[in-house]
């Protein structure tokens, strides 16, 4: 699969360049080794579920990005006109919220307080794209074939929507960062194809992709880190993405409506 790799790589880059090069502008900002910073993970959705804010400190990228979990921190999110949340520490460096639902249409205001700084991030929960369905194609180069994941959906027209698609293969996320505009699909028919990587995909394996509706900061940040990663291209020189904390904190605060589907190779 190494020659297929190799040319499926190229091909994607190449289309990525002219795509990319004239269309979606990369985040340019300036490389930052100076000090530890706080990371925040958060994503807030539209289940009725415990949601869950990972807290973490990060060493300059010379130093390889290492993270430590931040313990000790208080947590909460406000809904706009509605409760505030207040989530508890329930392993080092994870915060989890008792059973809560967001709704989308609303404004949700996340407060970090850590090390005597307070961070605070805005995101507004997007409309749900429902997913209609997963695919299984093979996409063949070169003499090699690969089994690719298809994510099918209706892009809402006359709205700029942003996508997150988080993978899970055989119930392990894949870490790789899967984020999508409708700049050219506005009001269209979607066939999202996920390729995915280390490992590739086999007979048997279990899929799950979890279709996230995302703000464009939050889609910017992520699209930020795919390009700092190589996964939307080469990799660019490290930087600090744009986070939507304020005070110098790094990571993303989402609220992000929510669907799920799943199927197993063949």
């Amino acid at each position: 699969m190494k020659n297929f790799k190799q040319h499926l790589s190229f091909i994607i880059f190449a289309g990525l360049v002219i795509i990319f090069s004239s269309c979606e502008k990369v985040i340019d900002l300036k490389l930052d080794n100076a000090a530890p910073k706080i990371v925040v993970e958060a994503i807030l959705t539209d289940l009725d579920v415990r949601q869950i804010v990972s807290l973490s400190s990060t060493t300059n990228f010379e130093a390889n990005n290492t993270k430590v979990p931040v313990s000790g921190a208080t947590v909460t999110i406000k809904e706009e006109n509605g409760p505030t949340i207040t989530y508890s520490e329930v392993t080092p460096g994870n915060y989890v919220s008792t059973r809560y639902k967001g709704i989308p249409g609303k404004k949700y205001t996340i407060t970090v307080t850590a090390g005597g700084q307070t961070y605070v991030a805005i995101s507004t929960m997007p409309t749900p794209v429902p997913i209609k369905s997963l695919s299984q194609i093979e996409l063949s180069a070169f003499g090699e074939t690969r089994k690719v994941v298809q994510v099918n959906f209706n892009d809402p027209a006359g709205v700029a929507n942003y996508y997150y698609n988080r993978v899970f293969i055989n119930n392990f996320k894949n870490d790789r960062y899967y984020v999508d505009s409708d700049r050219f699909t506005d009001g269209r028919e979607v066939k999202n194809n996920i390729f995915i990587d280390e490992p590739e995909l086999v007979t048997g394996d279990k899929v799950k992709i979890q279709l996230l509706t995302i703000d464009e900061k939050v889609y910017k940040y992520l699209f930020s880190i795919t390009q700092i990663t190589g996964n939307g291209g080469p990799p660019t020189t490290p930087a600090n993405p744009e986070s939507n904390f304020n005070n110098g904190a790094l990571g993303f605060f989402s609220a992000s409506s929510f669907t799920v589907d799943s199927l197993v190779i063949k």
